[in-house]
């Protein structure tokens, strides 16, 4: 099957798409990447905004009928009219929601799920669409274990007993406050909190360097961003990223971690902040503990949550 994977490339977004083609290959793809950006610069200028659009769609046009892909895959981000497609190519358009509720109403999935598959890593957001009448797939995050393994990360410098990467909001600012711990913080914006002093780097963390946070801390917690903590949804790439590290993940619960780790052996979720204020110590107590946790989660991310077994699964929904 040929696939052509539209994306963003140029941002970090660009390594989670190299990780997801690997996973296709594997399962016998072959796969064409496509940055949406580029197609919407002519010669590399930006075009006025009334222009932009309709250049985008012509040259998705001309790019699908050179390469004459089976699917089409949009991940995260679709700037393409699907029903428009429909008049040049026989295809399938998949689009892979990555956002849930977070900018998103459920009305504004219909386009995909009326004229493609339709796929999202948000549980809330199947439910409310098939409420609706509407064909979607829960299809989660995968990982690359072998780019986000206990090997990997270059030089151990990051230690830490508990380190957080996220940009800071308000709601974030609380949960790290009530921390009582070596606390390391990475991400935009912490500078310009009350908890500045704990920021480590002035830039983001990315590449190797993220490996080497997660593979280095002696536990890792992930917190939601905004709104998604009303809706309690979505596994983010870090939740899988983290354990397969071989790190102890303690994350905010929410509802599509019970099918993807066991709570309290492969990875610990506390539901406020109260409970993250009890759980990290208790952790960073027992560390026998959070190395078994830790072993353990980066053996089910081996054995159920690598892009392959993603790749697998989407090609099942397509046959």
């Amino acid at each position: 099957m040929k696939v052509l994977m539209i994306g963003n490339y140029s941002s970090w977004m660009k390594l989670h798409l190299e990780h997801i083609t690997a996973g296709f290959q594997q399962a016998g793809c072959e796969v064409i990447p496509a940055d949406y950006h580029n197609m919407e610069r002519f010669f590399g200028f930006s075009l006025p905004e009334k222009w932009e659009e309709e250049y985008r769609q012509r040259v998705l046009e001309k790019l699908v009928k050179k390469v004459k892909p089976d699917v089409c895959s949009f991940a995260g981000s679709c700037k393409f009219d699907l029903a428009r497609m429909k008049s040049y190519w026989n295809g399938i358009p998949v689009f892979h929601d990555y956002d849930g509720p977070r900018r998103k109403n459920v009305e504004d999935y219909y386009q995909y799920s009326r004229n493609g598959i339709f796929l999202t890593v948000s549980r809330y957001i199947e439910r409310e669409l098939k409420k609706k009448g509407e064909s979607v797939f829960y299809v989660p995050h995968g990982v690359n274990t072998d780019y986000y393994s206990p090997e990997n990360g270059g030089e151990k410098r990051y230690d830490a007993e508990c380190s957080y990467i996220g940009r800071a909001t308000a709601r974030r600012v609380e949960y790290c406050s009530v921390l009582n711990c070596d606390l390391a913080l990475y991400g935009d914006r912490w500078k310009k909190t009350d908890l500045a002093p704990l920021c480590r780097e002035k830039n983001n963390i990315e590449g190797t360097e993220l490996v080497g946070v997660y593979r280095d801390s002696r536990t890792m917690i992930n917190i939601l961003q905004e709104p998604l903590d009303q809706f309690q949804t979505i596994l983010s790439l870090q939740c899988f990223a983290i354990p397969s590290t071989g790190s102890c993940l303690c994350a905010e619960w929410v509802e599509e971690f019970p099918e993807a780790f066991e709570e309290g052996k492969e990875v610990f979720t506390f539901k406020t902040k109260e409970e993250l204020s009890e759980l990290v110590p208790r952790i960073l107590k027992d560390t026998e503990l959070a190395k078994k946790v830790g072993k353990a989660g980066r053996k089910r991310c081996l054995a159920e949550h690598t892009h392959f077994h993603r790749a697998k699964q989407i090609l099942e929904i397509l046959e």
